[in-house]
């Protein structure tokens, strides 16, 4: 997936080419940094799930690659704030994304892009549904960088002309198409004229769909439902697999290390271990390979642990169970009185994102989880807490991936 990351990076690299050619005026597609920013994070996600589509892949992972391209530009012009709003926004947007596992659902909307549907003889006239209105370019009738078909189709194709009328183009309106503004360089840039009622809307062509189709609000809607649904058939009847417990949220069921780690926890608790203890060292921010998670039980008065180990695939391995000192950590969680510790401790400095232990235990009659951050546990070592989990720290850090 490595591939897929630098692909991303690529495509990230040409808009702001896009957004920033020299000694011109800011691009249309520039001139809302926000609004746009949404519709290029799209269009790259949408290019990138058809890629693993192709494939098979129906996980994938995105991730930014480390190497960042030189690019000399010479932004001459007034927009200079806004270009860099935009390529922050993007940056933000794909870095608020990055390293999430995203299930693709296939969808059969076309893509209006490609050149088997530009060159039909039948586009001009077709009926389309707008799919995502942030792709609407409401100063596109501004200037002269575009030749429309007639002054009075200009005049109707903008935000000056719809104001008046109170109008304003919106998802799953369906409208025809009476021209394209081709871009012969970028297929993806080519802009499409539909007529919605009595007015004319500029809109990219990665934004529109079939009129049977579903919107970009009702897919991600589908999506949610989607995903609610499978997290209450993994999550049912097990508390390690539940994202929010005793007002604690935990990265439940998200990466292959929290799940391969859980199910486990879980079988134990279904084959009858009345006590089970399940530290998962994480990234707070997504995923890294070092993760690793310890399931630890205790069986007939004996330890017992299972380690899983993940890497840059994000493919946990596993050892085999090993006979382990389990009772020290679970005797010193309940004979300190943890889990009436209500205080947090005091920390004067932290990092906006660290590893830590999330660490959670299964009794018949109590339920705990907690993490903590290993920015937290050389500051106030007095804390009961913070004694706990540096003892956990120390008794499962030594183990290494066989």
């Amino acid at each position: 997936m490595a591939q897929a990351g630098q692909w991303l990076a690529r495509k990230v690299v040409q808009i702001w080419k896009f957004c920033a050619r020299p000694n011109s005026s800011v691009s249309p597609a520039c001139a809302k940094p926000l609004g746009r920013c949404r519709q290029f994070w799209r269009t790259l996600q949408r290019n990138l799930q058809a890629k693993n589509r192709q494939s098979g892949n129906y996980y994938f992972w995105t991730s930014m690659t480390k190497k960042r391209s030189n690019i000399n530009l010479n932004l001459t012009n007034s927009g200079t704030k806004t270009i860099l709003l935009t390529v922050f926004s993007v940056f933000t947007i794909l870095n608020s994304y990055s390293q999430k596992l995203i299930q693709v659902i296939p969808s059969e909307r076309p893509d209006f892009c490609s050149a088997d549907i530009l060159d039909s003889d039948s586009i001009i006239g077709r009926q389309v549904k707008i799919w995502d209105d942030g792709g609407v370019y409401e100063d596109l009738n501004k200037g002269n960088t575009y030749q429309f078909p007639t002054e009075e189709i200009r005049r109707k194709s903008g935000k000056n002309y719809w104001k008046w009328r109170m109008y304003r183009p919106k998802e799953g309106y369906i409208g025809t198409v009476v021209h394209i503004f081709r871009n012969e360089k970028q297929s993806h840039f080519n802009i499409y004229l539909i007529k919605v009622g009595n007015n004319y809307v500029p809109i990219d062509c990665t934004s529109l769909t079939e009129p049977h189709l579903l919107t970009d609000k009702e897919e991600t809607q589908q999506y949610y439902i989607q995903v609610a649904n499978e997290n209450v058939l993994y999550a049912k009847g097990c508390k390690f697999k539940i994202s929010n417990q005793n007002r604690s949220w935990s990265r439940a069921g998200i990466m292959n290390i929290d799940r391969v780690s859980e199910i486990y926890a879980c079988n134990l608790i279904s084959e009858g271990i009345d006590t089970v203890l399940l530290a998962k060292y994480i990234f707070d921010n997504g995923s890294l390979p070092r993760e690793k998670a310890f399931v630890l039980w205790i069986d007939k008065g004996q330890g017992y642990l299972k380690a899983f180990f993940n890497n840059s695939q994000h493919a946990p391995t596993e050892n085999e169970v090993v006979l382990f000192d389990t009772k020290c950590l679970i005797n010193h969680f309940f004979e300190n009185r943890i889990y009436a510790v209500k205080k947090k401790p005091k920390v004067q400095r932290q990092f906006s994102h660290s590893m830590g232990y999330s660490v959670q235990l299964y009794t018949p009659n109590y339920f705990f989880r907690e993490r903590l951050r290993d920015d937290f546990l050389n500051q106030d070592t007095e804390h009961p807490k913070i004694i706990w989990w540096n003892l956990i720290s120390d008794k499962l850090g030594n183990i290494q991936q066989e």
